[in-house]
């Protein structure tokens, strides 16, 4: 096609298309001229990112979020990432499992299997004398000594510090890890409470002043008053080990420390009480684990004796916070 060919084709649609929009050709193609340069180029985008990018501009902070934000403020989040960390590291290391199979073997030898050889009537009183005579006072120590002085002697109790955790959650976190530790081996002992109410008869007769009494043959609420009571003396003995691991970062001395604390609590008042007269003896009876005690083994949860143990969880987690806070101003 020639030159002037396509000129006049050219004209042709400059002239059609100022008859459909009732411009002067000139103008129409300055106009479809300034249209084609000043015309943004549209981005088109698939249907599905548009409608997916809306969606995501519509919706906010779900409940879950909400939910998240509250326990982050109130610290149980932090406490519970602590305490599954050193629950984790009680059965990595081989204290955990040295503890966990001198107790099975204590309770089930002499607790339970014990009795039975010697020719006596199985009860769960050799059971719960392992376990308040030898697991809170010997083995809790045992768990607790390394619970804050291995982090000081590594140096890392300070890196803690540091980071976003307050102190109350570290000292917090620190003694759920060691008290979830002691429920679990406690736990292990309700196979015999199911062995007993298998295999004892449901009625046992007794014969007083010539009467036929039947009783019975396992006594669940004197059990369960038993337990409650191992679990409020068990969170005490475990808070005063964390104020003996914080103490010192020698696992021995605190070992030693908590050991001694246990004891003077458990038996020192005991005996002073044995030695002195009222009021003295009336108040070291009050302040002895030993008495404090003897109320759930009797099937009763008194209301003052559970508040004294849980008193000293409560004030011996209390004063370990305090001395990791002073650690700031040092």
């Amino acid at each position: 096609m020639s030159k002037s060919s396509r000129r006049r084709a050219r004209a042709k649609v400059r002239k059609q298309v100022a008859q459909r929009t009732g411009v002067a050709p000139a103008t129409a193609t300055k106009l479809h001229a300034v249209r084609m340069t000043r015309a943004p180029a549209r981005k088109v985008e698939p249907r599905g990112r548009t409608v997916a990018k809306a969606g995501v501009e519509a919706s906010g902070p779900g409940f879950a979020d909400a939910v998240h934000a509250v326990l982050w403020r109130t610290g149980l989040l932090n406490v519970a990432a602590i305490a599954r960390r050193e629950l984790g590291a009680v059965f990595v290391s081989p204290v955990g499992w040295v503890v966990a199979g001198v107790f099975t073997f204590l309770v089930s030898g002499f607790g339970f299997i014990g009795t039975v050889l010697a020719g006596q009537q199985a009860t769960m009183d050799g059971v719960f004398g392992v376990i308040t005579g030898f697991l809170t006072l010997i083995l809790v120590p045992v768990v607790t000594m390394r619970l804050i002085a291995e982090e000081r002697s590594q140096g890392t109790l300070e890196l803690l510090l540091t980071s976003p955790v307050r102190d109350w959650e570290l000292v917090v976190g620190k003694w759920l890890g060691g008290f979830v530790f002691y429920l679990l081996l406690v736990a292990t002992t309700v196979v015999y409470v199911v062995l007993l109410a298998v295999y004892l008869p449901d009625k046992t007769t007794i014969s007083v002043a010539g009467l036929s009494i039947h009783v019975g043959a396992l006594d669940f609420g004197l059990i369960a008053a038993t337990y409650i009571g191992m679990v409020v003396v068990g969170a005490a003995a475990i808070a005063i080990g964390v104020l003996a691991s914080s103490v010192t970062k020698n696992q021995i001395i605190a070992y030693v420390v908590s050991l001694f604390a246990l004891l003077a609590i458990w038996y020192t008042a005991f005996l002073l009480g044995l030695f002195t007269r009222p009021p003295l003896s009336l108040f070291f009876d009050y302040v002895a684990g030993y008495f404090r005690y003897q109320s759930f083994s009797l099937g009763q949860v008194a209301l003052r004796d559970m508040v004294y143990f849980l008193s000293l969880a409560i004030g011996a987690l209390f004063l370990t916070t305090r001395l990791l806070e002073s650690r700031r101003w040092r």
